[in-house]
């Protein structure tokens, strides 16, 4: 059974991806994005996958990577995330369970500007801004 929960989780029980143009070509957005994080936290969860066949029992993000890496330099403890389960019958997550649409978005700073994509069987597979990285949405987050 897939699920997926809204969960704050212990930062080291998240894997992710810190990528190293993330700390030199995008370096105007790190800053930004720090000084954001440093006066106003993590405004969205991140967007992870727990027990999916390329990371197996790992939660891992699949959305917000670059938020990751800030927490990590700021010594955030706490993660907040929403996970897509794939095996949640096998290895349950205790957090709130989402099913449709609006459960997931009211955890988002910007609700009306997010994608939730689901496969064929109508799980989610994605959630992120639509237009993060066109003028507009990326600002409101730094």
């Amino acid at each position: 059974m897939i699920e997926t929960v809204y969960i704050e989780l212990p930062f080291e029980k998240i894997t992710y991806l810190d990528r190293p143009e993330f700390h030199k070509e995008e370096k105007e957005f790190k800053d930004a994005l720090t000084s954001s994080m440093r006066t106003y936290g993590m405004k969205d969860p991140v967007y992870c996958w727990y027990n999916s066949k390329p990371y197996k029992d790992n939660i891992h993000i699949i959305v917000g990577n670059n938020r990751m890496t800030v927490a990590k330099e700021l010594g955030i403890k706490t993660i907040k995330a929403v996970v897509t389960n794939f095996k949640a019958d096998e290895f349950p997550l205790e957090g709130e369970v989402l099913e449709t649409d609006a459960e997931i978005k009211k955890f988002f700073h910007l609700p009306n500007d997010l994608q939730i994509r689901r496969d064929q069987n109508g799980d989610v597979d994605q959630v992120m801004p639509i237009y993060y990285m066109k003028k507009g949405v990326r600002e409101e987050y730094v």
